[in-house]
């Protein structure tokens, strides 16, 4: 006697298209998890440095920016500036590489965009970024110039000092406060000392 029981059996067809779905869903999780992962280190990497050449940018600029009436304190001062300038030399080349790495990364995203999707693309962002790091490396060859300028003027017979650094000296300063100037500017009103030395 025939069963009156009806199998129901699941079409091939839908099993692989529901395996092939699954597939591509876990795909896709799996290279955004690894994307996120990767901004997020990219991102503290970048963090940090940034904080890192703050501070030292600080540091040279509060040295740079006390009181300095003689060209002996300007002496003392670049003498105290000059360890700093390389460790903030180091800093700014590691922050200026991992910035283009990180435009360089995001200038190639896909569909799967895992900054797109949180809304946290801005590629203006980027030029701007350009910018203040451009300026900050102006400033920094400046700073190194009256280094330069200031280890020679301290070579010099006191009598001839003033006029050395009136001449030398003065004109390298009326740059770097232009170019401070046009940092804050482009910073959107950061004061200087808290971005560049």
């Amino acid at each position: 006697m025939p069963d009156g029981r009806k199998y129901w059996a699941i079409p091939r067809y839908a099993v692989l298209t529901g395996a092939a779905v699954l597939a591509a869903a876990v795909t896709v999780t799996i290279a955004l998890a690894i994307q996120d992962r990767t901004d997020r280190r990219l991102t503290s990497d970048i963090e940090r440095t940034q904080s890192d050449l703050l501070r030292l940018g600080a540091r040279i600029t509060a040295i740079k920016d006390v009181d300095l009436t003689t060209t002996t304190d300007y002496i003392a001062a670049f003498a105290q500036i000059e360890p700093l300038q390389k460790e903030y030399d180091e800093k700014l080349k590691k922050f200026s590489d991992l910035y283009s790495y990180a435009r360089e990364r995001d200038s190639h995203r896909g569909l799967l965009d895992i900054q797109r999707l949180r809304g946290k693309h801005h590629p203006e962002t980027w030029d701007k970024m350009s910018e203040i790091i451009a300026l900050v490396r102006q400033i920094n060859d400046i700073t190194k110039r009256e280094s330069s300028v200031v280890r020679a003027m301290a070579s010099l017979p006191d009598a001839e000092r003033a006029q050395f650094w009136h001449e030398q000296f003065l004109p390298l300063a009326a740059q770097e406060h232009a170019l401070r100037e046009r940092l804050m500017i482009v910073g959107q009103g950061r004061a200087p000392t808290s971005s560049i030395q």
